[in-house]
């Protein structure tokens, strides 16, 4: 299954839990509870493998399941793991678990902001950027720095569905462009 087709069905099971966690009051809750799924699946690689076998049937996991997280999980959560399971679904826990945090994120006023930068920025670079573009943008956000040498210098910010690309790979691009376009030259 493609990487884009495993997003897609997270994206779908993640906005409906989180649906009928904003139906239920119970977002935050929701949310304690992935958090104990994340550790879960960090501490044990095997559950998620266990998860998403096809060695195992639907009423062997939903025991499983039954057994290890009844009384640390709220109820809603513990309906969606066995949902997810009689679909089977197992497999996409882990990209599930992201995209319902990055939801969360953004039911609590939070913007996710990626930049991808040429050179690694240092934690007093990366605060202040992250300050800058809070300020610039009028909301809370989540800075996601990646690094990408091929960028030469500058950086490159990605929110939403928007982009400003103020590298100097892609001011190099736009010039070369503005060149070879008769049209767009200057006289």
């Amino acid at each position: 299954m493609s990487t884009a087709t495993a997003g897609h069905i997270a994206d779908i099971y993640a906005r409906s839990l989180m649906d009928l966690a904003v139906q239920a009051q119970s977002v935050e809750a929701v949310a304690a509870d992935f958090d104990v799924l994340s550790t879960l699946l960090e501490q044990n690689p095997d559950f998620e493998a266990f998860l998403a076998s096809p060695y195992f049937d639907e009423q062997a996991k939903r025991d499983v399941v039954r057994k290890i997280l009844t009384g640390n999980l709220q109820r809603l959560t513990l309906n969606f793991l066995f949902v997810m399971i009689d679909h089977n679904r197992g497999r996409f826990l882990p990209a599930i678990l992201g995209r319902y945090q990055q939801l969360y994120r953004a039911y609590q006023g939070y913007q996710t902001v990626d930049v991808t930068v040429a050179q690694p920025m240092s934690a007093e670079q990366m605060e202040k950027l992250s300050q800058e573009l809070a300020e610039a943008m009028n909301t809370k956000i989540d800075l996601a720095v990646h690094v990408d040498p091929a960028l030469l210098g500058g950086l490159v910010i990605r929110y939403g569905d928007k982009m400003v690309d103020n590298s100097v790979r892609g001011r190099l691009a736009r010039t070369v462009n503005q060149w070879l376009d008769p049209q767009k030259r200057q006289k």
